[in-house]
């Protein structure tokens, strides 16, 4: 009985030992919404960052479109889509 109780107890020891130890990983929060996306990137010993796109914005369109083979995310896409909307009103025949 007492050596199962010491067993117990070394056990308990090594995982709660385990959980308190500190992570040096990053870590990478998205926050995608139905109009925009934002995304910050937090580090250990530093503080949280949001991230920016490629024009110094921190807030992403949610669009995604797929021009051949090219993928293309935020105002590329909805700058893709948009013309192909506005020439297509054109294209509609009313009798």
């Amino acid at each position: 009985m007492h050596d199962f109780s010491l067993r117990r107890a070394i056990c308990l020891f090594v995982l709660f030992t385990g959980l308190l130890e500190t992570s040096l990983a990053a870590v990478l929060a998205i926050d995608y919404g139905s109009d925009w996306i934002k995304a910050s990137l937090m580090k250990p010993g530093l503080p949280f960052d949001v991230l920016l796109n490629k024009d110094s914005k921190r807030k992403i369109q949610s669009s995604v479109a797929w021009k051949r083979d090219d993928r293309l995310f935020g105002t590329d896409a909805a700058n893709l889509y948009l013309p192909g909307l506005a020439f297509s009103v054109g294209l509609i025949h009313i009798s």
